[in-house]
This record gives C-alpha cells, structure tokens and sequence, in this order.
C-alpha cells in the first residue's frame, strides 16, 4: 500500500479555480428587496413648516380684504358739536338740528354717536351732532 502524508490529502486550490468579482451573475446575487411605500410622517419642525405655508396665502387675503373694507368705511358723516341749553330735550335738539327729517331718525343718530343708552340729557352737556361743520 501506498503511504499518504498529510499536505497531500489536503485538495490544492490554485489561483485559476477562483473567479474574478466581476465575473459574478447578477443571479447568484440575492435581490434586493425595495422597501413598501411607507406613509409620509413629518416631525414636529415640518408639522410647523407646513401650517406655516398653509397660513401665508390667508393672511395675505385678509391684509388685502382687510385694508380694502378699511378704506371703504373711512367717510364718516359730517358732525359739529353742540350745548344743551336749559329746559332743552333731546327732541328739542333733534328738531333745531334737522328740522327736515324725523326727529325720531335723529334722535337715533345723536345717541349713537355719542354713545347714549336713554334720550336724558342735562343743560350744559355737549353733544355731538350730525351736519355740516
């Protein structure tokens, strides 16, 4: 019988039994799995951001709104200001006022612009009126 030592029973690999990398299938490789479509979640910084750009265009339509109405009710009527004299009611005054129109629409008027919740009034109370300066 034929002795066999030790290196000779080991298999021998020489360098043409390996391959090159790029001699590597794309077969032989595992696929990558792509991730699933996972839904879009923002952090507490984009959450801002986004109701940031959501509030820009209203505010803008309310600066522009805004400043228009603000033009619109800028004409006031015309006013002067007067004193009730002795023994005069807030009629009497609606009457000298406007004597044209009914007193009760004037009364009205008097009492809005200054801020009256009854129709007293007392001698020497200045009052604000409508008409001409």
């Amino acid at each position: 019988m034929a002795l066999v030592t030790a290196p000779a029973a080991l298999p021998v690999r020489g360098a043409s039994s390996r391959r090159p990398i790029s001699a590597v299938t794309t077969s032989q490789v595992p696929a990558r799995r792509r991730p699933e479509s996972t839904p879009v979640r923002l952090t507490r910084r984009g959450r801002r951001v986004v109701a940031i750009l959501a509030l820009i265009p209203i505010v803008f339509a309310l600066v522009v709104l805004g400043s228009h109405k603000a033009s619109a009710d800028s004409k006031t009527p015309a006013t002067h200001s007067i004193k009730v004299q002795p023994g005069q009611s807030l009629w009497d005054v609606a009457v000298a006022v406007d004597p044209n129109t009914d007193p009760r629409a004037t009364i009205w008027t008097i009492q809005q612009l200054n801020h009256m919740t009854t129709s007293d009034v007392a001698a020497g109370q200045g009052l604000i009126v409508p008409g001409a300066n």
